[in-house]
């Protein structure tokens, strides 16, 4: 019998937990801007990058934790479209469109919240 791995599942919560950090700091940066800090918009505009990659480093630790540690499925999709939407979040603050930004903000914050709870619980 194969011996499972651990450093797959730990790259993966490392991942998870780097972009729910990155999408918490989105919204302390959005809320230094309408507290009036102008320059946390700048800072706002910048970490969305970082976000979109954090969730794309996501997708590739889900693809070794499966490949290498012989991880379950659904962290695959679930990274696949987390970073759909961070990048769809990312097109909509940078075209302005407040009105679907914010709200998608929340729920990728929520999703980022559960997929890392989800990660460091214990997983078979």
């Amino acid at each position: 019998m194969r011996q499972r791995r651990r450093w797959p599942i730990r790259l993966f919560r490392l991942t998870t937990t780097g972009a729910a950090v990155l999408a918490f700091n989105q919204a302390v940066f959005a809320g230094q801007f309408l507290a009036g800090t102008y320059g946390a918009l700048r800072l706002h505009r910048d970490m969305a990058n970082y976000v979109v990659a954090a969730t794309m480093a996501g997708i590739i630790a889900a693809l070794l934790w499966r490949r290498a540690g012989s991880g379950p499925r659904w962290p695959i999709p679930a990274t696949i479209a987390l970073f759909a939407l961070t990048a769809l979040q990312t097109y909509l603050g940078y075209a302005l469109n407040l009105a679907a930004h914010i709200p998608l903000g929340v729920a990728v914050i929520m999703l980022l919240t559960a997929l890392t709870i989800t990660a460091w619980r214990r997983l078979r």
